[in-house]
Order: structure tokens, then C-alpha cells, then sequence
């Protein structure tokens, strides 16, 4: 067993639900039954004459006025009405039990309980059909932002206070890279004036402006108890952030300032990848306010090969790969406020046709999975967390294809190599990225780029 995003994966094995890797259908377990058809036959037309009127008249056998052909007759008519009968009993009884072995099923909902008629999901719907709308190769990191934050806010932010905050920093990082003396159409510049943005304080002394290092907010790191604090319109509040915004934010201001970066994953992080004039590549640590090495990356523990090989982590990604990635950030707003249902896969769904080995959807798409069928499992009244009980949805085929998805899924992430860690786990790392031998690695890299700068080495 293994929690995906707080959620835990459910992965029973049903014994003898699964045969030699082949379900049972419900066709081979019930056996076929053949409905006879009802025989037809011409009744006598006996009839009684009495005053004019011609009326149907129940024969008797014992009428003494009868010969004995006539009441053999009458007793070969009984005894086929007898067999019509019970002939029709039969089919009566062989539709019930088909209507009983059927009914049960007959009200399961297969799907998750929409959740359009819930207040503001209105507007993660209509953010979706924007998002849906728009080229995924070329496009502003800063207003998908602000679209997907909106949405949880239930369009409540205002867009040209969030637009005219964005630039009065873009002006700031300009005017303090002239002060500093850096070449303002170098990329390696204007990313380090980034990082110095978000790890030192900043000071431009003719306009008395200072801004101070960003924090790492440890409350709540990860938005369970209040997704907002995942939001770079959080960051920018209070100047506090975790590795979801910071990263957010510095790839918003390169977009501002024309500096050229990437997003790049670690086990539940992001970081920030950019590259100097011999395309040697850096990594930034929002969170530490520190350059980390690849070494120090995959000390983490939780990084396999086969993760690597996959492209799951320590690589660029590309523009549509990212915008996959804000697709899940929606999609995650929309799962902490509402819950999963339908159109939460219709989000997740086009995020994996973009980026087929996005790992974070994968995570969304086998809690969806899981919790789908245990939906399912319930209104069969069977407790799927129980192995005797579960044998009982083989009697539902419907219910053992959802049990398979959920286990294909788990497999999938499984072999992805993906590998799960705690909420404790992550935070270790993160602090273990401060020890001391990090700590000079990063001020090395760090004074190396501000000789480099003030000599304006680094070019493009």
C-alpha cells in the first residue's frame, strides 16, 4: 500500500476475481438461460345462444349430455389450458429472476457526483475553457496564473493590481541591475539578479527602495488545510512562499524582464534551471535561497533511475510540458475546494495528452481511479477494503474494470518510478539542503557570478 497525495491507493488483489490475469464475466457465471416460447393453439368456439346473445360458456366435463368424444375433447382442452398456464408461470418466473440478478444494477452510478451545481465551479469550468483555448507553446505564465488563482477565488482578484505589481518589480530588478553595473542583455545577469531577488536584500539607494529575502513558509507547506498558500498572490502578500510560488513567481518575473529559465521537478518540488554562455546549467533553490548541485539533488534518496529515464525529474521542461503542469494546479485548486468528479478527469485527462509522464497527474488521476470505485463499491454494499467482501464484484463487471484501472494506474506510476514521500521526509530535505557543505558549494557559485558580473564576462 503506498498514500498518494494524502490519499490512500487502494490495491487489493481479489482472489478469484482474477484468473490466470483474465476476469469473469458475468456471462460465464451465470449460465445462460433459454426463455421457451409460448405454444398457440385454436380454442373450441363454444358458445351460448340464449336470448340471441352469443356468450362464451364454460364447458363441464361431467354435462351427461356430452358424448364421450366431446368430453375427451373438453379434457385435452384442460389439460392444454393447464400446460399454457403454467407455461406462462414459467416465463413470469424467468423474467423476475432476470429483473433481480439485473436491478441491483440498474441505479449504480459508474461516475463520480458532479459537482457543477456547487457555487464557483463556474468559474473553474469557464478558466478551463480559456485554458483550453489558448496555444500551449506560446503564452503568459504571469495571466495563466493569475486564471487558475482567480478561479479559486471565485473571480474576486483584480488583475491590473496583480499586472502593475509584477511590473513595479520588473522595474525594480532593471534599475537595480543598472546600479549593480550588470550587462542588462545577459541571461546568466538577469537571472542572478532574480535569485538575489528572492535570497538577499535588495537596495536601490537613490530611491530609498529596499526589498527583503523571501522565507520559506513552513505552516502548512502543503496547501491542505488551505490551498491558497500555495498561490504566488499569496507570496507576494507576505513575502512568504514554499516551492510551488517561488518558483512561479521567478519564471513570471524572467517573462518580465526577458530572462530565459525553466521549471524542473524533484520528488513533490519544483526548482528553477537556467544556463550561462558555456551552457553550463544552474540550479536554483528558492526555498533555501541557495545554488544546489545535481549531486545534491539526488541525495535526496527519493529520485530512481528509472525516474530519470522516464524524464520525471531534474530536467527543463518545455513550454507545453509547463503548461500541463498549471493544468494540475487547477485541477488541484478545483480537488481541495470541491472534490473529484468527472470534469476533474476532463482536466487531468488533457493535461497527460500534453504530458504523457506528468507525474503529478498521475497522482490525481489514481486517487480519481480509487476513489471512483469505492463509490462504486458502496452503493453494491461491499466494503472494498475487505478481501471476502470484495469477491462479491464479480458478480459486477462494471465494478472489476474500475478495480483494474486502479491497479493498472498504480502499476503505471509504479514503473514511472515514482517513488512516495512523506510530508516529514520532504521537509528534512529541504532542511538538509542548508548543511554546510550546500551552504559553501552555493556561496562559491554565488561570488563566482558576482565577479563574473561586475566584469561583465557574462554575455549572450
Amino acid at each position: 500500500m503506498k498514500n498518494h497525495n494524502g490519499i490512500k491507493i487502494l490495491l487489493i488483489l481479489a482472489i478469484g476475481i482474477f484468473q490466470n490475469g483474465n476476469a469473469q464475466t458475468i456471462d460465464e457465471i451465470i449460465p445462460k438461460i433459454e426463455i421457451p416460447k409460448v405454444a398457440t393453439f385454436q380454442q373450441p368456439n363454444i358458445i351460448n345462444t340464449t336470448n340471441g346473445i352469443q356468450t362464451p360458456k364454460t364447458p363441464n366435463i361431467y354435462n351427461p349430455n356430452l358424448s364421450i368424444q366431446q368430453r375427451n375433447q373438453l379434457l385435452i382442452q384442460q389439460a392444454e389450458q393447464q400446460m399454457q398456464q403454467r407455461r406462462i408461470q414459467s416465463r413470469q418466473l424467468v423474467q423476475e429472476a432476470i429483473s433481480e440478478f439485473h436491478n441491483p444494477t440498474e441505479n449504480i452510478n459508474y461516475n463520480l457526483p458532479n459537482k457543477a451545481h456547487l457555487k464557483g465551479t463556474e468559474y473553474y469550468r469557464k478558466v478551463y475553457k480559456e485554458l483550453s483555448a489558448m496555444n500551449k507553446n506560446d503564452y503568459s505564465v504571469k495571466d495563466i496564473t493569475f486564471k487558475v488563482e482567480n478561479a479559486y477565488f471565485e473571480n474576486k482578484l483584480q488583475k491590473e493590481k496583480f499586472d502593475l505589481t509584477i511590473k513595479q518589480i520588473g522595474d525594480f530588478l532593471l534599475e537595480k541591475m543598472d546600479e549593480l553595473n550588470y550587462d542588462k542583455n545577459s541571461n546568466v545577469a538577469k537571472n542572478f539578479i532574480l535569485f538575489q531577488f528572492f535570497a538577499d536584500t535588495l537596495q536601490i539607494k537613490k530611491k530609498d527602495l529596499k526589498h527583503l529575502p523571501m522565507k520559506y513558509d513552513f505552516d502548512d507547506f502543503m496547501g491542505k488545510k488551505d490551498w491558497s498558500k500555495m498561490f504566488v498572490t499569496k507570496l507576494l502578500r507576505t513575502n512568504t512562499g514554499q516551492c510551488n510560488s517561488m518558483p512561479r513567481l521567478y519564471l513570471i518575473l524572467a517573462e518580465e524582464i526577458k530572462a530565459e529559465a525553466f521549471l524542473s521537478f524533484s520528488p513533490h518540488h519544483t526548482y528553477i534551471r537556467f544556463q550561462d554562455e558555456n551552457n553550463k546549467w544552474y540550479n536554483v533553490e528558492l526555498t533555501n535561497q541557495m545554488f544546489s548541485t545535481e549531486t545534491m539533488i539526488l541525495n535526496s534518496g527519493f529520485i530512481k533511475a528509472e525516474a530519470l529515464q522516464n524524464g520525471l525529474y531534474m530536467r527543463n521542461l518545455t513550454k507545453k510540458e509547463q503548461f500541463a503542469h498549471m493544468l494540475t494546479e487547477l485541477s488541484n485548486g478545483y480537488i481541495h475546494k470541491y472534490g473529484y468528479d468527472e470534469f476533474t478527469y476532463k482536466m487531468i485527462q488533457k493535461a497527460l495528452e500534453l504530458y504523457p509522464n506528468l507525474i503529478t497527474a498521475h497522482m490525481q488521476l489514481s486517487n480519481y481511479n480509487n476513489l471512483k470505485f469505492e463509490y462504486v463499491c458502496k452503493q453494491l454494499g461491499i466494503n472494498p477494503r475487505n478481501k471476502k467482501d470484495l469477491q462479491n464484484i464479480r458478480n459486477y463487471p462494471k465494478a472489476i474494470a474500475l478495480l483494474k484501472k486502479v491497479q493498472q494506474e498504480y502499476n503505471l506510476i509504479d514503473n514511472l518510478g515514482y517513488e512516495f514521500i512523506t510530508e516529514t521526509q520532504y521537509k528534512n530535505w529541504i532542511i538538509s539542503l542548508q548543511k554546510e557543505k550546500g551552504k559553501q558549494e552555493s556561496k562559491n557559485i554565488k561570488e563566482t557570478f558576482e565577479i563574473k558580473l561586475k566584469q561583465n564576462i557574462f554575455k549572450n
